[in-house]
């Protein structure tokens, strides 16, 4: 509900969003009509026009500071070259820990980056996405990507920790995947951060091709469900604007 959306304007809230809504103007393009010849509003439409002239270039990045960090959702369904996306690494800390997998689920196919093989495809092939959605990402994948790589990230970022918690929608990944009855492969099921850790401690001491498979296989079972989580918030989000009402 992008191109419904005004609270991106300078000095506008969900208030005063919902009060253009009741008169009737339902988009950027209604604002247009309905008050593009007037001096007052010469601001606003010009907010608006670039606004319109940046999703028709998919230029997630132009939202991404305007945009409420709590109301970025308001953008996933409009930028199709979206990753989803979550690390493992050798620690918690990223002074001294390292990424060892990278997974991007890109809603069709899954990608993974592996530390000492192909983890630097990583940097270049990330540049190809408009938006990235994780869980706790703006907390731990995000930054410990941007303290070991030179990665140009999307700029426009959903977190769906936040925006489900938000929903009411509390716990790990794992616990609400539970929640929402999702599965995991049967030796995947009951690991945790930890688990990935102590693979990938025994890949680089013995070499174990085993290990770092189901290592791989945790990670991109780590994203696989995002996409569906975002969906189920975006819709439950939209309702609670009240949008749909008018």
């Amino acid at each position: 509900m992008l191109e419904n959306t005004f609270i991106h304007l300078p000095n506008f809230g969900p208030r005063r969003e919902r009060k253009l809504w009741r008169r009737g103007v339902l988009s950027w393009d209604d604002f247009l009509a309905q008050f593009g010849e007037s001096p007052f509003h010469h601001a606003q439409c010009s907010h608006i026009s670039a606004s319109k002239s940046a999703l028709s270039r998919c230029d997630g990045g132009y939202f991404a500071p305007i945009l409420p960090s709590d109301e970025t959702w308001r953008a996933l369904p409009h930028f199709p070259r979206t990753a989803y996306l979550d690390i493992e690494t050798t620690g918690l800390a990223p002074a001294t820990d390292y990424v060892t997998v990278i997974g991007v689920f890109d809603g069709v196919k899954t990608h993974s980056y592996v530390h000492g093989q192909n983890l630097d495809d990583f940097i270049r092939d990330i540049r190809g996405y408009d938006m990235v959605v994780t869980f706790n990402g703006s907390v731990f994948d995000l930054p410990f990507i941007r303290k070991h790589m030179d990665a140009k990230l999307p700029k426009l970022h959903v977190d769906l920790r936040f925006l489900l918690a938000g929903l009411g929608v509390r716990g790990g990944l794992k616990k609400i995947e539970q929640q929402f009855e999702m599965e995991r492969e049967g030796d995947l099921r009951g690991m945790n951060g930890y688990d990935a850790v102590l693979l990938w401690q025994k890949y680089k001491k013995t070499n174990d091709a085993r290990a770092l498979d189901k290592l791989v296989r945790y990670n991109a079972a780590d994203i696989s469900n995002l996409k569906a989580l975002a969906e189920w918030a975006y819709k439950a989000k939209r309702k609670l604007t009240g949008f749909d009402d008018f």
